[in-house]
């Protein structure tokens, strides 16, 4: 099976806490971006049946629109799910001149996990309640 060819995808979902406020700049020709930084946690029971938390912190980045409703919306703690893809960051250490490189996720979509009023944090508000768009249509009106 030589030719059998294992077809590229390049696709992440990854649920977490936002460890700082968004980070939301622009770039002199006007495009937003916004760096998140998450912290995802996982909970397991070691071999000696001790409960063990390890927390993995993950870097994104977000543009355009999406990066100004992020930097304007979102706040450190907020639980987020991002999902995207991998890219990586190569560059040079100024201070080294070592070359250092970076994978980060390029956000396609950012979605809060909680919702409150103010968009800041704390305890989620109670979700609005479903309303009626028009009014009940009366029995004797369906045309059956």
């Amino acid at each position: 099976m030589s030719d059998f060819r294992m077809p590229d995808f390049n696709k992440v979902y990854v649920a977490g806490r936002l460890t700082h406020d968004p980070e939301l700049k622009y770039l002199p020709s006007g495009t937003a971006f916004c760096k998140l930084r998450l912290a995802v946690s996982r909970s397991y029971k070691s071999k000696d049946g001790e409960r063990k938390e390890d927390t993995f912190y993950i870097n994104a980045s977000a543009w355009d629109k999406g990066a100004e409703y992020l930097g304007e919306h979102l706040k450190k703690g907020r639980p987020v799910l991002v999902e995207g893809r991998l890219t990586s960051n190569e560059w040079e250490d100024k201070a080294t001149g070592q070359k250092r490189s970076m994978i980060e996720i390029r956000a396609d979509r950012v979605q809060q996990l909680d919702w409150d009023q103010a968009g800041s944090g704390g305890s989620p508000a109670p979700r609005p309640q479903p309303r009626a768009i028009e009014e009940p249509v009366p029995e004797d009106d369906i045309p059956f």
